[in-house]
C-alpha cells in the first residue's frame, strides 16, 4: 500500500510505520485519512479493490479533484465537520441508504454485489499531519446461513435399512453426515466429502473423531451433550475439524435425531474458518479504532442496547471526572445533562436507541459534573447496529464549548478577514471562488466576480489624514454589503481594492447588478469635518462558469478587466465573459480578410468635414477640414469607419490604414499646392507608438515639398496620455516643422491637467458626448464651459464636435467656443469633391 505517512527515520519508527500500514491493509473495510487540505494521506488495500483505484494513484492528491461529484455534497460536509468542527458523523444503511448509494455509485461505480453498510467520519489528530479526518467505509457482511438460532429441519424419511440420504439431501450444498448410535459414520453427502477431503469409502464405519477430534463419544452419552460440552458462551457449537490433508477447520455443528431411525444422528456443518479470520481482523480493527479514538479531542462513550456504558475514551473520562474507561454504569447515572434553566435534558443516547437514528442536544445544553461548574457541551448520539440491522447500542460524541474553542474560532476568523472593514480578505475570497467554481461544475450555474478599484482614495488620505481614509473604507464596505444579496460575498483584497462575488446570477443579471452598484458608488459620499468625501471606482468583471478551473485565474482576469475599465475612463465597467468575448472576437475577426483585401486593392476613400469658426471673426475660418476614411466594398458601397476601425485596432491593421491615409493626403496636397486648405489627420494610439512614424512623416514633407502648415494631426486624449513619451516626441518634432496638433475627444478619457500643461497642442476638441445633450443637461453644459475656459487660459483654441442643432450652436457662441464641427455645419463629403 502506498500512503503519504512519513514515519521518522529511526529503525523502530520505521518498523512501527510498516506495521501500521500492514494493519490498515488487513482490515475488512475501507480506510481513508484526509488532512486539513483535503489531501489523501492513506488509502488502504480494501478501498483500492473496492474502488478500482490503486493507492499509488491517489495518495497526496486532493479528494475534491479525485471525486469532483462529491464536492458540495453531504459527504464533503461530513468531512468538513470532522476537520473543522471536530464532529463525528455516522451513516448507516438503515437510516441513510440514499447517502450510501450515492457514495458507492460515485466511488465504486456501483458494480459491487454487496451494498454499503456503514460510513463514518471521525476527527483525529496525527503526528506531522495535524487535524485529519478518518473515513471508514464498510460493506454489508455476507452470511447465507444465520449463525444463531438456526435450526435445520431433520431430513425427510431416510431409508434406514439402506443407510442412505434421499437424493435431494445428497445433492444439498450443506455438508451432511449420518451417524449410528455408536457415532460411526454411515453416510456423507458430496458437500461434506468436499469439505473434509475424504471419499465416502474412506469415511464409512469410521468414528466421528476422524473428522471432529474434540468430540468425546463415550458409549451411552448423547451426541448433543457432547457438542454442548464444547459449545461457546452463546450456545453455538463451534468445533475444531480436521481435513484429510491435516488442515484445521472452524465449524458450526447442528445435531438432530433421525426421523426414520431414532438410533441415528444427522449432523449439519457450516465452515466458518474464513469468518473466524474476519473476526480476527475485526479484533485488529477494534484495536485500530481504539488507537484512533485515543487521539480524538472529543469525548466518546459507547453504551449497550440497555443504556449501560461499556467504554469511554480519555477525553470523556476527563470531562466526566471519572478514572475508569469501563465504568459499567447506566448512562443517566454517569452523565447528567441540563438546560440553562436547570431542567433535566433527556439523554441523547437513549433517544438514539429508541428512535434508531442520530440525535443531537440543543446548543445551550450543560454537563453537570460533581464538584465542578457546569460546562456547555455539544453532543451527538448515533445508534449502532449488527449485521442483521438490529440496534446493539449507541456511540456518543461530545465536547466542551470552551474558551479555547472560542479563541481558536477567533484566530481562524482573523486569518480570513480584514480587521479594519470586517470584510473577508483575499484568502477568504479565494475559498469562496473555489466554492463557486465547484458549484458551476456541478449544476452548470454561473457566477460573477466584480473587482472594484477606488480612485481618489490617496487624495483623501493625503488631504484629510489616515483616519479619514480608514473611515471612508469602512463606510464604503458597509455600502457594498447593503448592495450584496444573501448568497453574495464582499471582500477587501487590497489597500483600496474590493471585490463582490455574485453567486447564482445569470450574465445579464450580473451586468445589471454591476450597473446598479456603479450608480450607488457615484452617489456615495460621507461627511468629514467641514468637507464631504467622495470617491469613484473602476469595476472589472469576470464570469465563472463550468469552463472555469482556477480561482487565481478568476482573480487575475477580473483584475485585468478592471484595468481595462480604468483605461476607458472613470466610473466605468468592463465585463469579461468567455462566450461573449468569443462571439465578439469572431465578429471582429470576420473583418480581417476584408480590411486586408481593401488595402491591397486600394478600396479606401478619403472624406472631409469642415471645421468652422463659431463667430465670423475666428482666426482660422476658411479651408479647415478633418480628414475621414471610408472603405468601399466590392459592390461599390461605402462602409462607415465604425464597422471596420475597431477590428483594425484590435488586430494591428489600423497602422496600415493610417499610413494609407497619410500617403493619400500628401499626394493630394502635392497635387493641389495652391488650395490653401488645412487638413486634420487622425493618428491612432498604435500609430503614435510606431517608432518610424516621425521619420516617415518628415521624409514625406521633404520628398513632396508639402507645406507643413497645411497639416494638422489629431491624437485622442487617452492615446496621448497612455503613450505620453512617444506622443511628446512626435508632437515636438512635427511642430518644429510647422505642423499643428489637436487633442481629440477631450474630457472623455484619462484627462490630467498636469499632462495637459506639458502637451504643446493648438486645439482642444471637446468630446461630442458633452455637446449632444448640453441644451438638456446642466452638467454637460458646465463641462463644455469649463473645458473652453481652461483651454483659453492655456492659450489653446477649442473645437466643439457633433453640433447638430441651432440651439447647441447658440449656446456654444454664448460660451465662447472657437470652432464647431458637425451635421449642422456640414456632413462629411468625398475629398475629391472639395473645390
Amino acid at each position: 500500500m502506498n500512503t503519504d505517512f512519513h514515519p521518522s527515520t529511526n529503525a523502530t519508527s520505521a518498523v512501527d510505520g510498516q506495521l501500521a500500514m500492514a494493519v490498515l491493509n488487513g482490515q475488512d473495510l475501507g480506510i481513508i485519512v484526509l488532512d486539513a487540505r483535503l489531501r489523501i494521506r492513506c488509502w488502504n488495500k480494501w478501498l483500492a479493490e473496492w474502488s478500482g483505484i490503486d493507492a499509488g494513484d491517489v495518495c497526496g492528491r486532493s479528494f475534491d479533484t479525485l471525486f469532483a461529484s462529491l464536492v458540495g455534497s453531504d459527504f464533503a460536509q461530513a468531512i468538513d465537520y470532522a476537520l473543522f468542527q471536530n464532529r463525528f458523523t455516522c451513516w448507516t444503511q438503515q437510516v441513510d441508504p440514499d447517502r450510501l448509494d450515492q457514495i458507492e455509485s460515485i466511488m465504486a461505480g456501483a458494480h459491487r454485489e454487496m451494498p454499503l453498510h456503514r460510513v463514518t467520519f471521525t476527527p483525529i489528530e496525527l503526528p506531522e499531519m495535524g487535524d485529519c479526518c478518518l473515513v471508514q467505509i464498510a460493506e454489508a457482511p455476507y452470511d447465507p446461513i444465520a449463525v444463531k438460532d438456526r435450526k435445520v429441519q431433520a431430513p425427510e424419511p431416510l431409508v434406514a435399512n439402506q443407510g442412505q440420504f434421499p437424493a435431494y439431501l445428497e445433492s444439498s450444498r450443506i455438508p451432511l453426515l449420518l451417524l449410528d448410535n455408536q457415532y460411526l459414520i454411515l453416510e456423507a453427502n458430496k458437500a461434506l466429502q468436499t469439505l473434509f477431503g475424504y471419499s465416502l469409502e474412506q469415511l464409512r464405519q469410521k468414528p466421528i473423531r476422524v473428522l471432529l477430534p474434540e468430540i468425546s463419544t463415550d458409549l451411552g452419552a448423547d451426541l448433543n451433550v457432547a457438542l454442548e460440552n464444547i459449545a461457546s458462551d452463546d450456545g453455538v457449537s463451534v468445533v475444531e475439524g480436521a481435513t484429510a490433508s491435516g488442515e484445521n477447520l472452524r465449524l458450526l455443528v447442528d445435531c438432530f435425531r433421525s426421523v426414520a431411525n431414532s438410533n441415528q444422528y444427522v449432523l449439519s456443518f457450516q465452515d466458518i474458518t474464513l469468518q473466524s479470520v474476519n473476526l480476527e481482523a475485526l479484533f485488529h480493527q477494534r484495536k485500530l479504532l481504539s488507537t484512533v479514538f485515543s487521539q480524538v479531542i472529543d469525548g466518546i462513550l459507547m453504551i449497550d442496547k440497555h443504556g449501560v456504558v461499556e467504554h469511554i475514551n480519555r477525553i470523556a473520562m476527563e470531562l466526566l471526572g471519572v478514572n475508569d474507561s469501563r465504568p459499567n454504569l447506566y448512562i443517566d447515572d454517569l452523565m447528567e445533562l441540563t438546560d440553562e434553566g436547570g431542567d433535566i435534558v433527556a439523554s441523547p443516547c437513549l433517544a438514539a436507541l429508541a428512535r434508531g437514528r442520530e440525535v443531537s442536544v440543543a446548543e445551550n445544553t450543560l454537563l453537570k459534573v460533581s464538584g465542578q461548574q457546569p460546562i456547555q457541551v455539544v453532543a451527538t448520539a448515533t445508534p449502532l447496529r449488527n449485521r442483521v440491522n438490529e440496534i446493539t447500542g449507541a456511540v456518543l460524541v461530545f465536547r466542551s464549548v470552551s474558551e479555547a474553542r472560542r479563541i481558536s474560532t477567533k484566530l481562524t476568523w482573523q486569518a480570513t478577514h480584514d480587521p479594519l472593514t470586517q470584510l473577508g480578505n483575499r484568502r477568504y475570497l479565494e475559498n469562496e471562488i473555489l466554492r463557486s467554481i465547484d458549484a458551476a461544475h456541478l449544476d452548470d450555474s454561473t457566477h460573477t466576480l466584480l473587482y472594484i478599484d477606488l480612485y481618489n482614495f490617496s487624495v483623501v488620505n493625503d488631504s484629510c489624514g489616515h483616519n479619514a481614509g480608514d473611515e471612508l473604507l469602512c463606510q464604503f464596505a458597509r455600502m457594498l454589503e447593503k448592495q450584496a444579496g444573501p448568497k453574495d460575498v464582499v471582500a477587501r483584497i487590497g489597500n483600496d481594492e474590493f471585490a463582490m462575488l455574485l453567486n447564482n446570477h445569470s450574465v445579464d443579471e450580473s451586468r445589471e447588478l454591476a450597473e446598479q452598484l456603479l450608480w450607488q458608488i457615484k452617489q456615495f459620499s460621507f461627511p468629514w469635518g467641514e468637507r464631504r468625501l467622495k470617491v469613484g471606482a473602476s469595476i472589472g468583471a469576470k464570469v465563472i462558469d463550468r469552463s472555469t478551473t482556477s480561482e487565481i485565474d478568476v482573480l487575475v482576469a477580473a483584475g485585468t478587466s478592471c484595468v481595462s475599465a480604468k483605461d476607458s475612463g472613470r466610473n466605468r465597467i468592463h465585463f469579461q465573459y468567455r462566450s461573449v468575448e468569443v462571439a465578439e472576437r469572431q465578429s471582429v475577426a470576420q473583418w480581417i480578410p476584408i480590411i486586408s483585401e481593401a488595402l491591397e486593392e486600394d478600396r479606401f476613400v478619403l472624406y472631409c468635414q469642415p471645421i468652422v469658426p463659431v463667430v465670423n471673426n475666428g482666426p482660422h475660418g476658411q479651408g479647415h477640414f478633418e480628414i475621414l476614411v471610408r472603405m468601399v466594398d466590392r459592390d461599390g458601397n461605402i462602409v462607415p469607419p465604425g464597422k471596420f476601425i475597431p477590428a483594425a485596432e484590435h488586430y494591428g491593421l489600423v497602422e496600415d490604414i493610417d499610413r494609407w491615409v497619410l500617403d493619400k493626403i500628401f499626394a493630394y496636397l502635392q497635387q493641389h499646392p495652391d488650395s490653401g486648405h488645412r487638413f486634420a489627420v487622425n493618428l491612432s494610439g498604435n500609430t503614435v507608438c510606431d517608432e518610424d512614424l516621425k521619420d516617415y512623416i518628415i521624409d514625406q514633407f521633404d520628398s513632396t515639398g508639402v507645406d507643413p502648415q497645411r497639416l494638422q494631426f489629431e491624437v485622442t486624449e487617452t492615446a496621448a496620455i497612455r503613450h505620453f513619451d512617444r506622443a511628446m516626441s512626435l508632437i515636438n518634432a512635427l511642430k518644429d516643422k510647422g505642423c499643428f496638433f489637436s487633442l481629440d475627444d477631450f474630457g472623455s478619457g484619462l484627462s490630467s491637467l498636469g499632462y495637459l500643461k506639458e502637451l504643446p497642442v493648438d486645439y482642444l476638441k471637446i468630446d461630442g458626448s458633452f455637446i449632444r445633450n448640453m441644451e438638456l443637461n446642466d452638467v454637460d453644459y458646465s463641462m463644455v464651459s469649463t473645458i473652453n475656459h481652461l483651454g483659453h487660459i492655456m492659450g489653446i483654441a477649442t473645437v466643439a464636435e457633433c453640433v447638430e442643432n441651432p440651439t447647441q450652436l447658440s449656446m456654444l457662441q454664448e460660451i465662447g467656443i472657437d470652432y464647431a464641427q458637425g451635421y449642422l455645419i456640414a456632413k462629411p463629403m468625398p475629398l475629391a469633391d472639395l473645390v
